[in-house]
Order: C-alpha cells, then sequence, then structure tokens
C-alpha cells in the first residue's frame, strides 16, 4: 500500500544517497547532484504540505476512531466488574465473582513470569562469537534494568482492553542510556488500512500524541519559545498537547497550526559523503557507509497483536471481549442465587390486621437490625398469626451446575483454569490437578507469549542493538549474573559492532519454571545414574555446576586412591603445607620412639642376657657350692666310714690278740 507521506516527500535521493541503492536515473536528469544540498535531519516537505497532510490522516482516522472507540470502553466496564451503564452492581462493589479480573491476573503472571532470554549469534568466527556473547550479556543486562517483564506485562493488560499494545524504544537523556516506553494506545493515530505484522511493526504512517507541559514543551523546541508563550498566555503549567508523525523514513511533530520540528529517521546511521572529491564506478560521490542492525529505518515503536487479519490496526477481537456474554451471565445468576437465597433468610410476611404500610416498614427494618428480634406488635389479631417466614424456594442442581460450567468456560478461554485458585472437587485426584495446570501453562506459553516473546520481545531485543549501533559512541558498562550464578561484565561502544548479528528469543524462556518437579526428576536420574554430576548440579540450578561436578570428582576419586590427600593438596596448598610439617614432625616423633623403643629392647634384652648369665653363673656356683659340699660330704662319709673301719678292724685285731685297750 502507497505511503502518503513517502508520496509527498521530495529528494528522496537525499535520504537513501549509496548509489547500489537507486532504482534508475531519469534520462531527462543529468548525472550527479538532482537536488539542493540538504542537511542529514532536513526534511523536504514544506511545513505548509506537512499541516494539511496532518489534516488528512486526522480525517482518515476520525471514521476508523468512531467504529472502535466503543470497544475498549466495554473491555474496561467488564475489567473492572462494572454494569453496562457503568455502575457498580452492588451498590458502589464491583460483582463477587467478577472472573474477567480474576483471569487476567492470574494469566498475567503466568504469561510474563520470567524475563525473556535473548541469544545471539553472529559469524563464527573467534572475533565475532566474542562480540556476540558481549552483544548477549548487554541484552539481558537492560532486560533487567529496563524491567521488561513487567512493561510486557503492562502491554499485554493494554492489548486486553484497547486490542492493541504499545511500546516505545528510545534514548534516554537523563542517563545517557537506552530506553523502553509504555506508551498509551488511545493517544495513536493509525492509518485505518494498516497493519500490524508479525514482527510487531505498523506497516504505515502513524501519529502519537504527547501531552506535556508548556515549559516542557518550550524545552524540547526552543526555536518556538514565543509561540508557545502566545499560545497558552505565559501560563508555563499549561498542559499542551503535541503530535509526532511517523512513516520509516522521516518524523516530523505538529503543534496547532505549527510544524515544530522536521527530521529523518533519527533511530538509524544514514549514509554521509567522504570528504573529498571521490567518486565511485558510476561517478557519484563515495559514501561512507555506518554499520546499524536493522538493515533500513523503522518507526519506533513496538506493538503487540494477535487476534488480527492484518486488514485494520486494532485486533478484531481479544479475550476480554470474547468472555464479556460469560461474564454477564454469572453475574445474572450470582444475582438470582444472591435474591433466592435472600428470600431464603429475609423472606416475611405481615398480617394487615395489624400492621399498616407504615408500621409494616418500621417492622421489616426491625428485624433486618441487631435488635435481638425485639418487635412491638400492634394491637389486632392474635401475636402468633402477625408475623411469619416465607418458604424458601429451591434452587435446583442444575443451576449450580450451569454456573460452574460458566466459570469454567471462561477461565479455559484465558487458560487458566488449572492454575486459578478453586477448591478441589472431591472425584479429582492431585496428578489430575498437575495436568490441567500443566495444559493451561503450556496454553499460555503456545499462544500469547509465543507472540511475546518472538514478535515483542524480540523487536525490543532488536531495536536495543540498533540503538547501542546508534547512541554508544562512548563504552557502555553492563553486568548480569551468569551461568552458576557468577558475575558477568561487559563493555560495549558501537565501533565494536561491526558485523551482522542475528537477535532471538529462546522459546519458553517466559513460561513459569516448577523447580520443585525439575530438582525431583533430577535426583530420580541422577540415583538411577542416567545423569552425571555436572548435569545434576545444573539441573537443580546449583551455583557454577561445572567446578561443582569437577571437585566431587575429584574428591570421590582422592578418598578412594589416597584416602583424600591428593583432593587436599590441590584444593588447600597451604593446608597441605602444614599438613606435611605436622606429618614429618609426627614422622620424626614416630622415628625417635621407634628408636627409644629399640634400645630399650635392646637394653631389656642385654638385661635378660645379663640375668640369664648371672642365674646361669649362680647355678653354676650352686651346684659347684652344692658339689664340693657332696664331696666334702662324701669324704667325711668316707673318712667316718674307714675311721670306722679302722676302728672295727682294731676291735677284731684287739679281740684277736687280747690285747687290752690303751
Amino acid at each position: 500500500m502507497a505511503d502518503p507521506f513517502a508520496e509527498n516527500i521530495a529528494g528522496v535521493g537525499d535520504l537513501v544517497e549509496s548509489s547500489t541503492n537507486k532504482i534508475g536515473i531519469d534520462g531527462d536528469n543529468p548525472e550527479g547532484i538532482s537536488s539542493q544540498k540538504l542537511d542529514e535531519l532536513d526534511l523536504p516537505m514544506s511545513d505548509e504540505e506537512l499541516l494539511k497532510l496532518r489534516d488528512d490522516w486526522e480525517g482518515q482516522y476520525a471514521t476508523y476512531e468512531a467504529k472502535v472507540k466503543e470497544i475498549p470502553e466495554r473491555n474496561l466496564r467488564s475489567y473492572l466488574g462494572l454494569n453496562e451503564d457503568g455502575s457498580w452492581p452492588s451498590g458502589d462493589m464491583p460483582s463477587a465473582a467478577n472472573l474477567q479480573f480474576e483471569s487476567e491476573e492470574t494469566f498475567l503472571p503466568a504469561a510474563t513470569a520470567q524475563d525473556p532470554s535473548p541469544f545471539v549469534f553472529s559469524d563464527n568466527t573467534p572475533e565475532g562469537n566474542a562480540i556476540a556473547s558481549d552483544v548477549q550479556t548487554m541484552l539481558e543486562f537492560h532486560a533487567q534494568q529496563l524491567l521488561i517483564r513487567r512493561k510486557l506485562a503492562v502491554m499485554v493488560r493494554q492489548w486486553s482492553i484497547h486490542h492493541l499494545g504499545v511500546v516505545k524504544p528510545g534514548w534516554n537523556l537523563q542517563i545517557n542510556d537506552v530506553a523502553l516506553e509504555n506508551r498509551k494506545i488511545r493517544d495513536f493515530i493509525f492509518d485505518p488500512n494498516g497493519y500490524v505484522d508479525v514482527y510487531g511493526d505498523f506497516n504505515s504512517w502513524l501519529g502519537e500524541r504527547i501531552y506535556v507541559s508548556a515549559s516542557k514543551l518550550i524545552e524540547l523546541f526552543p526555536k518556538h519559545k514565543f509561540y508557545i508563550q502566545t499560545l497558552v498566555g505565559n501560563k508555563m503549567g499549561t498542559e499542551c498537547c503535541y503530535t509526532e508523525w511517523w512513516n520509516d523514513d522521516y518524523c516530523f511533530t505538529t503543534f496547532k497550526d505549527k510544524v515544530l520540528d522536521k527530521h529523518k529517521n533519527e533511530y538509524f546511521k544514514y549514509p554521509k559523503k567522504i570528504e573529498g572529491d571521490f567518486l565511485d564506478e558510476l561517478g557519484g560521490p563515495v559514501m561512507d557507509k555506518p554499520h546499524n542492525h536493522f538493515a533500513v529505518p523503522k518507526k519506533p515503536y513496538i506493538f503487540l497483536s494477535v487476534f488480527s487479519l492484518q486488514e485494520h490496526p486494532h485486533d478484531m477481537t481479544g479475550l476480554i471481549e470474547q468472555n464479556i456474554p460469560n461474564q454477564n451471565r454469572i453475574n445474572r445468576r450470582e444475582q438470582q442465587l444472591d435474591g433466592a437465597l435472600g428470600q431464603a433468610v429475609n423472606g416475611t410476611w405481615l398480617s394487615e390486621n395489624n400492621f399498616n404500610q407504615e408500621t409494616g416498614r418500621q417492622a421489616v427494618q426491625a428485624l433486618k437490625s441487631q435488635n435481638k428480634g425485639f418487635i412491638l406488635i400492634p394491637a389486632g389479631g392474635p401475636a402468633g398469626e402477625a408475623i411469619g417466614r416465607l418458604p424458601a424456594p429451591e434452587v435446583k442442581e442444575g443451576f449450580f451446575k450451569d454456573l460452574d460450567n460458566t466459570k469454567n468456560d471462561l477461565r479455559s478461554s484465558w487458560g487458566t483454569q488449572g492454575i486459578a485458585s478453586q477448591q478441589q472437587k472431591p472425584d479429582e485426584t492431585a496428578k489430575g490437578m498437575v495436568l490441567n495446570q500443566g495444559r493451561d501453562t503450556s496454553r499460555i506459553g503456545g499462544g500469547i507469549v509465543d507472540v511475546l516473546e518472538q514478535s515483542v520481545a524480540k523487536s525490543c531485543f532488536d531495536w536495543l542493538v540498533q540503538l547501542y549501533c546508534v547512541f554508544y559512541d562512548e563504552k557502555h558498562f553492563g553486568a548480569v549474573m551468569g551461568q552458576g550464578k557468577a558475575t558477568e561484565y561487559v563493555t560495549l561502544q558501537s565501533s565494536d559492532i561491526d558485523r551482522p548479528l542475528v537477535i532471538g528469543v529462546a522459546p519458553n524462556s517466559m513460561k513459569p519454571k516448577d523447580e520443585i518437579s525439575k530438582m525431583n526428576q533430577a535426583n530420580t536420574l541422577f540415583q538411577a545414574g542416567a545423569i552425571g554430576p555436572k548435569t545434576y548440579l545444573d539441573a537443580i540450578d546449583y551455583p557454577n555446576p561445572d567446578e561443582a561436578a569437577a571437585d566431587g570428582a575429584l574428591w570421590k576419586m582422592s578418598l578412594e586412591t589416597d584416602a583424600g590427600r591428593t583432593y587436599i593438596e590441590m584444593n588447600f596448598p597451604e593446608m597441605w603445607a602444614q599438613l606435611q610439617q605436622i606429618i614429618a614432625q609426627q614422622q620424626a616423633q614416630a622415628q625417635q620412639q621407634a628408636q627409644a623403643q629399640a634400645q630399650q629392647e635392646a637394653q631389656g634384652i642385654q638385661q635378660k642376657q645379663q640375668q640369664g648369665e648371672r642365674a646361669a653363673q649362680q647355678g653354676l656356683q650352686q651346684k659347684q657350692a652344692q658339689h664340693e659340699q657332696s664331696l666334702t660330704h662324701s669324704q667325711q662319709e668316707h673318712e667316718l666310714k674307714l675311721k670306722q673301719q679302722q676302728e672295727v678292724a682294731e676291735a677284731n685285731l684287739k679281740a684277736k690278740t687280747n690285747v687290752p685297750a690303751k
């Protein structure tokens, strides 16, 4: 579809100055410069033409806006639990069973449970891989610093109401770094025939109404200070609305009947002429080709569109709109149930014999009040027949089933039936509840989250890289918690990005993670020997799984081979040196003790030998003494026998000779 903005722009050749991008040259035009020399950010169209173009665009959108204006108002009423006329269902309170609110606010934490995880590829050279790693670290850093997950949640909530969500990438002058901002869809003006493509880009012109104070407007556009002051009567706090008009190539800003600014897309680095009289092969000036991440300029907006046939700017429908009939049915059933229960508790009849309208009204108020049941019954009929209770109406079981089915239909539409807080049914097992939850989280992951990841989040990261290329003239710092919870630091500037990069988002990276199930599964596999320690530690998100797995393997091997000495020597060298000294001292002490023991044993043996020798000598002396004693005794006995024999012989001889004894 032709862009009227681009068609009305003169001097397009200055926008695409590289000769390789020119389609051709009209034979009537001479070679060389074909228009007046323009500054890089100049817009060749006159202010009058731009103001007329603005009026044309606003007229086109006004007709379309009238058709879609009621949709966000109706969706917002249902989200807040209001009636069709904007009143609260119960006095000044929302519906007690506002499942639209419950479903969306259950859906959002599940759909944006994690930050999107970017990945970056380059040309697979060592230099390219290093650049890709640095850019990926910087993207992860900005995903955390810019709270991209929270901004995507706001974007989804905005989409649910307006059937379109938007974030705007840009440059924050206050902090001198990249920015991502949520913008209000109701402030946009779209080409009615344009649409949001699968990349999250609007394919035609658009405008954004921006509200600032008069002083801020003067700060942004100081050239028009006198015009703005005159318009607001020097009331600098007056809120002003100006409009930025964009197509991919140009931007101009209008305020009332004034064009405040006009320029090329400032988020793209255009080719510049190299100084000197250098000509290319076609005779044109030689151009410097700065590096961009984008191949062509793009409007600085990222849109969320889910249910679209790419025929109009907004989606055809949304989850809130589709469930308004379900919510209305729930409201009616709740009101009917409340009325039935109210009749069961408060249904009262009064006898006309005792009460008139005034006293009957007073009696009803007394029955409802906390007066412990004391009521003055007027004179008339018997007191027992003055007041009575109406029989409670019977509520059929089918009524409750219809209410439950409608609630389940609404929750199922959002994909929150298994993850919403609700009482377990008697015939529903815990495993069944887990399966339902898994189905719902899978549906969320394969539905809107898929669009968030592959269209919106990817475009956000692509835009951040483009902003790095354009604005990072100086090194910028980033740090993230890397693998194993180790901090990774990176510095980056535009000159580092000197080659094409492929940016993507890991599928299902935003889905909620069931850490308990992951850890239980990892424990089971590890105990069964199906995975090693590294995979196990990585699965349970243990800090530094590579180092921890290597440490465990070394400890186990060292424990089996040398009682852990190798492990201690490698990991605790200072302690190992101290242990070596202690071991040496213990060995020296043991050696001394062994020598002393050996000496003691030698001395004991010598003593035993000496004792044995003494005992032997003593025994020999005793035996010798005994022998000498025996000899002496024998000699004495012998001498005694000889003496006795001699005496006997003498006696015998004397007897024979009869010689008297002397």
